[in-house]
């Protein structure tokens, strides 16, 4: 069960905790009154009782607003978020090719990098697609990333270069890595850095007021939305929700 962790500008000090649903998908809807001038010890407060109320219910993971400023207490009261790692992953061909078109650059004209600390099976998947459209792949991936690499250039007769002396367009990071390119996507961590590009849904509007990135891996991870129906925006998108 998920949880949705919000605060409403409104009179009371009720923490109102209801079942609800979000795009199909059952939850349980924390909402947590705020007035302006609160102090932030009452704010606290205030969640934590319907953080734990939320656990109380069988919540193990919440969503909130983007940047929101007390997941501390959510946490100490046993709540995690969405995970993004798995979704971003999911998403490395997308985003490869959406940098190129900012950069005004044809795939079949670029290089992109993939790096990790060995061939996981989200770098292999990123690697067997972009590997026919792109010029040049790179693969940084030690022992396991040359196998990958004679295997690509076995199955699709394409350029597979070595990590070194070859400026990647676009690198794609599937682990820590140092990796440098023109975009880069760090897309490892419980924070993946996705270089300003959005994930978004054709033809979908989103509930206003989460973070979008976690929504939409719980989704993905729910089977409510599939990779042909998901599209990368460029930087500075303005999006409706």
């Amino acid at each position: 069960m998920v949880g949705i962790m919000e605060w409403k500008a409104e009179k009371g000090r009720r923490v109102r905790v209801e079942r609800d649903w979000l795009l199909g998908l059952p939850c349980q809807r924390a909402t947590v009154p705020v007035r302006e001038g609160m102090r932030e010890g009452t704010r606290l407060r205030r969640v934590a009782r319907g953080a734990r109320e939320l656990v109380r219910r069988g919540v193990r993971r919440v969503l909130t607003q983007a940047e929101f400023p007390c997941w501390e207490a959510l946490e100490e009261a046993g709540l995690r978020s969405v995970e993004t790692e798995a979704f971003c992953q999911m998403l490395a061909p997308a985003l490869a090719l959406a940098a190129l078109r900012c950069q005004d650059r044809r795939p079949e004209q670029a290089a992109v990098l993939l790096s990790g600390t060995g061939v996981s099976p989200a770098l292999f998947r990123a690697a067997e697609q972009l590997c026919p459209q792109v010029r040049d792949l790179v693969v940084d991936a030690g022992e396991e990333g040359e196998e990958l690499a004679a295997w690509l250039r076995a199955e699709f007769g394409a350029a597979v270069r070595p990590p070194d002396g070859v400026e990647a367009d676009v690198a794609l990071c599937f682990g820590p890595s140092p990796a440098a390119g023109e975009t880069v996507f760090r897309l490892c961590g419980p924070t993946p850095d996705l270089a300003g590009f959005l994930p978004a849904v054709r033809g979908e509007m989103l509930p206003a007021g989460l973070d979008r990135l976690p929504l939409l891996a719980l989704l993905w991870e729910e089977g409510r939305i599939g990779q042909e129906q998901l599209n990368v925006l460029p930087p500075n998108t303005k999006l409706l929700t």
